[in-house]
């Protein structure tokens, strides 16, 4: 069985934001790109952070303005994976630390994709195709 890739399932184009743009923003950034997570970039386009649906709807229900920038909402202890490393080894981030999408760096830590447990099912699906 051929081990794959996570460069070859991750999805190109990912849609990213920097801190100081508002909950407000985001979420309608989500709605018009129809994704489920945004990343969170400094500004020379380094993931620093994600934030999800849930952490949108997690920071208004405590009160949070919807004004407020992202950055005072999002889950900023960012785990990422390499585009170079085998699809099982993302899994394992993702099942460690109970998460769903995985920004997808290259060696030097810049923002190339994201694999969401959906790309890893179909990875894992067409490795025992094999």
């Amino acid at each position: 069985m051929e081990e794959e890739l996570v460069k070859e399932y991750m999805k190109e184009g990912v849609v990213s934001t920097e801190k100081k743009t508002t909950i407000k923003e985001v979420a309608r950034i989500m709605t018009e790109k129809n994704v489920g997570s945004v990343i969170i970039v400094d500004e020379s386009g380094k993931p620093i952070g994600i934030t999800t649906e849930r952490d949108i709807v997690r920071s208004l229900g405590k009160g949070k303005p919807i004004d407020s920038p992202i950055e005072e909402a999002m889950t900023s202890s960012l785990i990422t994976v390499r585009e170079d490393a085998p699809v099982t080894g993302a899994l394992s981030l993702m099942r460690s630390y109970n998460i769903r999408h995985l920004p997808v760096v290259d060696q030097n830590g810049a923002l190339k994709g994201i694999i969401s447990i959906r790309d890893i099912a179909k990875a894992l699906d067409n490795m025992f195709e094999q």
